[in-house]
């Protein structure tokens, strides 16, 4: 039998008291677990403020019996070493409830910062092998393309054994070969029931011709929502977000003949009020037709069947994102715990 599905909070950026109102909010409205970022530039259309994720989450674990997040670390800004001891000192200030998403990263927090980024998907799988070689508990030796780790140990080891799960935001043929390989989950973003079907293929595929049992991989989706208590009359307030939010996807779009200025995709993007007019302007041109498949929207029944086919798919847990201001937070949160995730509980428990 599948497993029940999960869904998991993904919490503003910042600040810090609207996120603890979002965790108290998650607390209250039966979601399995909150998550954050990982932006040095937050992701937005005037403020772009964010908070360090791994102190962030410490603080958080206070709040929270939940099993807590981060969606998605971005593998290039910190040295594997260096990371590998935030995770373990999350891990056991939580007690062993960290999840790690991970990632290559996006241009906004990487490249007005001078960081070295030519080759993300190769970065990201040596910081992966090292980390989960320092948590082995050895002293571990690498030589890689980009780190070189000569004697080196790090101690505590984690709380979780052998490490806390790694969950890759796999978007791309070469990352899902990565998650099958090396990943605890599977984590990509806005998928249709259609392409999570294809692309699991793709990972379970591989991961047994690498011999590991697909089965142990948690099958995930980064989904961006906005619920209504009824029908909207009108433009639904999703679609000026999904529109944006499109456009650093120039994949997605292309596939449906819309060309995409390069300059917007998330390995060339950077924040600015120029750069976010040029985005606004784009989006005019964009048929919301074009996009609205990758988006859990509407109406709570409307949002219960996209889900339910995403579900059927092989998507088993959801990291919702709420595409909200921050005075309709709370109501949203509301409409999940009423509405969509006791379907989901009592339909496939």
């Amino acid at each position: 039998m599948p497993p029940v599905p999960q869904f998991g909070a993904h919490l503003p950026n910042a600040p810090l008291s609207d996120i603890y109102d979002a965790v108290s909010y998650a607390n209250n409205n039966g979601f399995d677990s909150v998550w954050v970022g990982d932006h040095l530039v937050g992701v937005g259309i005037k403020v772009w403020d964010a908070m360090e994720p791994f102190p962030t989450l410490a603080g958080v674990a206070s709040r929270t019996k939940l099993k807590l997040g981060i969606s998605v670390v971005d593998a290039a800004r910190r040295h594997p070493a260096a990371l590998a001891q935030n995770i373990v000192t999350v891990d056991h200030v939580s007690n062993g409830r960290l999840i790690v998403g991970i990632g290559v990263g996006e241009s906004p927090s990487i490249k007005p910062f001078g960081i070295r980024w030519d080759k993300p998907v190769s970065i990201m799988r040596e910081t992966i092998e090292i980390v989960t070689k320092l948590f082995s508990g050895g002293t571990i030796n690498y030589d890689g393309e980009f780190y070189k780790l000569k004697n080196a140990f790090l101690l505590p080891l984690p709380f979780q054994q052998p490490h806390p799960p790694f969950w890759i935001a796999a978007n791309s043929p070469r990352t899902r070969k990565i998650t099958a390989e090396l990943g605890d989950g599977w984590l990509p973003q806005a998928l249709t029931p259609d392409e999570y079907k294809r692309f699991w293929k793709e990972i379970e595929n591989h991961a047994k011709k690498v011999g590991r049992d697909p089965e142990t991989i948690v099958r995930a989706n980064t989904i961006y929502t906005s619920v209504s208590k009824k029908e909207e009359e009108g433009t639904n307030p999703i679609e000026l977000p999904a529109k944006m939010l499109s456009a650093y996807w120039p994949e997605t779009l292309k596939k449906r003949g819309i060309h995409v200025p390069e300059e917007f995709g998330l390995n060339k993007f950077t924040y600015s009020p120029e750069s976010i007019k040029r985005v606004m302007e784009f989006t005019k041109k964009v048929p919301f037709d074009a996009v609205e498949d990758r988006f859990i929207y509407g109406a709570p029944e409307n949002c219960i069947e996209r889900i339910d086919k995403l579900y059927k798919a092989g998507n088993h847990y959801f990291v919702c994102i709420l595409l909200v201001p921050t005075k309709h937070r709370k109501n949203q949160y509301e409409l999940w715990g009423k509405k969509i995730i006791p379907y989901f509980k009592e339909q496939y428990e």
